[in-house]
């Protein structure tokens, strides 16, 4: 009898699997919730290996949920500054506080998904994982394993594919609930190692048998590609001031791109305009969001005597610059702020 798509997947796992993640429990142990839970939202959007360092110092930091709950948001952000996607430390901390309240983690993938910044596809790997939920995951890695697997014709990252997989992700789960851990890593582990956007080595699939696009010799037609839209661009000039060893930031509101965040004053602009300042800029930075390309040019201003109150019409805080690295800033804003240093050291 022919072995079902779970049973070839365990398999396969058992040998070359990915083992040891820091979430992942030991030999007889059972999987902790909290440990689970943030690493799923963690990888959401962002390679494993670019999460790793993140993850043990977050953890470092916030070992426990209640202690996750007793923070301020501005160190949970802190220690989240550089993995991007911002949202997610906020929601990330606005759920511990909401589990804090209620006394404890959710049973199943529905109750996980009632929690803020948790999808169906993140709650289904936390309730699998956690619960051996017999619930499927549909992330990135899985929806490639399976437009392969069943050639569909749905663009990459369009609604139409999202629902067509989602009743073939489901039927393919493992009969017995004790498999899901396993299971769900699995499938994870072999769309992030071995059907891979590029260069697939579907030799050593375990489920190239009847992988239609294998069998056809089409597998680096799919997932069919998304429907590619032109990318604006917006631009900001930043003033990047200095007073002695202290440098003004601005606090974001809490909600938005970058919300919550420490940043430089900044005025928006027309790129046009930006264009034309570019001369005055001590630094010019590019930095691509999700849905549009931010050009950046720094203008750094030493200012003697009294500092300023405000800075380009806003409020300004001043903190000595080596204290403003240990804060949440974006990506962009740590790269100015430390080339300016390195600058004026010189």
């Amino acid at each position: 009898m022919a072995r079902s798509f779970a049973q070839r997947l365990l398999a396969w796992a058992r040998v070359h699997g990915r083992q040891g993640l820091p979430w992942q429990p030991g030999q007889g142990q059972s999987a902790d919730p909290y440990a689970v839970w943030l690493s799923e939202i963690m990888l959401q959007q962002t390679q494993l290996i670019n999460v790793l360092g993140y993850y043990q110092r977050f953890v470092a930091k916030f070992p426990t949920v209640q202690a996750l709950a007793a923070a301020d948001l501005d160190q949970v952000l802190a220690v989240w500054s550089g993995l991007g996607y911002y949202a997610r430390a906020r929601n990330l901390h606005a759920a511990a506080r909401q589990l804090v309240a209620s006394g404890g983690f959710p049973q199943t993938a529905q109750q996980w998904s009632e929690l803020p910044g948790v999808g169906p596809s993140t709650a289904a790997a936390i309730a699998s994982v956690v619960y051996r939920e017999r619930v499927a995951i549909l992330d990135g890695n899985v929806k490639r394993v399976l437009a392969r697997h069943g050639l569909r014709p749905e663009p990459w990252n369009s609604p139409a594919l999202t629902k067509a997989l989602w009743p073939v992700a489901q039927s393919l789960v493992p009969k017995q609930s004790a498999d899901m851990p396993a299971y769900t890593q699995a499938i994870m582990d072999l769309g992030a190692t071995v059907c891979t956007p590029r260069q697939p080595n579907c030799q050593s699939c375990p489920v190239q048998a009847d992988c239609q696009a294998y069998q056809q010799q089409r597998v680096e037609a799919y997932p069919k590609p998304a429907v590619r839209r032109a990318r604006p661009v917006r631009a900001s000039l930043w003033t990047l001031a200095q007073h002695e060893q202290s440098i003004a930031l601005v606090q974001n509101p809490g909600r938005g791109l970058w919300g919550g965040l420490w940043v430089l004053p900044a005025v928006a602009l027309d790129p046009a305009d930006l264009h034309k300042r570019l001369p005055d800029c001590g630094q010019q930075i590019t930095h691509d969001f999700t849905h549009y390309r931010l050009q950046i040019g720094v203008v750094l201003k030493r200012c003697r005597g009294h500092r300023p109150r405000q800075i380009q019409g806003q409020p300004v805080e001043w903190v000595d610059w080596r204290a403003a690295l240990e804060m949440g800033l974006p990506k962009p804003v740590r790269q100015a702020i430390v080339q300016a240093m390195q600058d004026a050291s010189r």
